[in-house]
C-alpha cells in the first residue's frame, strides 16, 4: 500500500461522515487496496461474541454472523490470542468444523482476522476474507496490520478528525442485540434447567440446525413464540412458559 496511501486515506477519513460510514468506507478500501474480495469490523462486547458494525458485503457480513451462530472461527481465536489468525484455505481447515464449512458456502475460501487492540484493551477484530484460496502475501499482511490500526483509532474516536456522537448509536444497536441473546438464554436456563453455557449452545444449535441467525432464535424465545423443552426439543407456541 505504501505510507503515502496511508496517509491519503487517514486524511480521507475526516471526509467521509460518521464514525460508523467511515469504518464501512474503510472495509471497502480494504477490499480494493489488499487483494481481497470484502473485510469487515467486528467488535466483541462480552465474552467471545463477534458482532459486525462494517462490511463491505454480504459474504464479509455473513462470515462474522456465522461465528456468533456457531461459537467458533477466526475472530473469536485473534481476540482470545491477540495475534492475527491466517487461513488461507477453509476448505481443508479442521480448525472450526461448524464455522468453515458454511463460510465456505457462503463464499469465503481464505479468512484473516486482526485483532483490534489498544495496550491491554481488547474490543474487537478486522476481519479479510477471500473467495479464492491463498495467503496474503508478507507486504500485504504489514498493510493489512496497518489498516487494522486505523480501524482501532475510528472505532474508539482517538483522532479529532472523526465527528463525535454516530458510533455509540452502532454500539447501542450492536448492544440491543446482544441484551435480547442474554434475555433469551435467561429463559432457556430456566426451560432446560441448565447452566448459561449450555443454554447458548442449545440456542446456536437451534439457529445452526434451522439455518437461521441466532438474533432471530432469541428473538422468538423471548417473544414467547417457542420454548425449547428439557429433552432440548422446541414446543409449540402457546405451551406454558415460564
Amino acid at each position: 500500500m505504501g505510507g503515502r496511501r496511508l496517509d491519503r486515506i487517514l486524511d480521507f477519513l475526516g471526509e467521509v461522515g460518521g464514525s460508523d460510514t467511515s469504518l464501512d468506507w474503510l472495509c471497502g478500501i480494504c477490499a480494493q487496496e489488499l487483494g481481497v474480495s470484502g473485510a469487515a469490523v467486528a467488535l466483541i462486547l462480552s465474552g467471545h461474541d463477534p458482532g459486525a458494525i462494517a462490511a463491505s458485503d454480504e459474504v464479509a457480513a455473513a462470515v462474522v454472523d456465522l461465528q456468533f451462530s456457531t461459537g467458533e472461527g477466526p475472530a473469536i481465536d485473534a481476540h482470545r490470542s491477540r495475534r492475527a489468525v491466517l487461513e488461507r484455505d477453509l476448505s481443508s481447515s479442521t480448525r472450526w468444523p461448524a464455522f468453515a464449512p458454511e463460510a465456505v458456502a457462503a463464499g469465503a475460501a481464505a479468512v484473516f482476522a486482526l485483532p483490534l487492540q489498544v495496550g491491554a484493551a481488547r474490543f474487537g477484530v478486522l476481519i479479510l476474507y477471500r473467495d479464492r484460496p491463498g495467503p496474503l502475501g508478507e507486504g500485504v499482511l504489514t498493510d493489512a496490520l496497518a489498516m487494522a490500526e486505523v480501524a482501532c483509532e475510528i472505532t474508539l474516536g482517538l483522532q479529532a478528525q472523526v465527528p463525535p456522537g454516530s458510533l455509540h448509536e452502532v454500539l447501542d444497536r450492536l448492544a440491543d442485540k446482544r441484551t435480547e441473546l442474554y434475555q433469551a438464554t435467561g429463559m432457556v436456563v430456566v426451560q432446560l434447567d441448565v447452566g448459561p453455557e449450555e443454554a447458548v449452545a442449545a440456542i446456536r444449535a437451534r439457529a445452526y440446525a434451522t439455518d437461521r441467525p441466532v438474533g432471530e432464535v432469541a428473538a422468538d424465545v423471548v417473544a414467547r413464540r417457542f420454548r425449547f423443552d428439557q429433552d432440548g426439543t422446541v414446543a409449540p407456541p402457546g405451551s406454558p412458559q415460564p
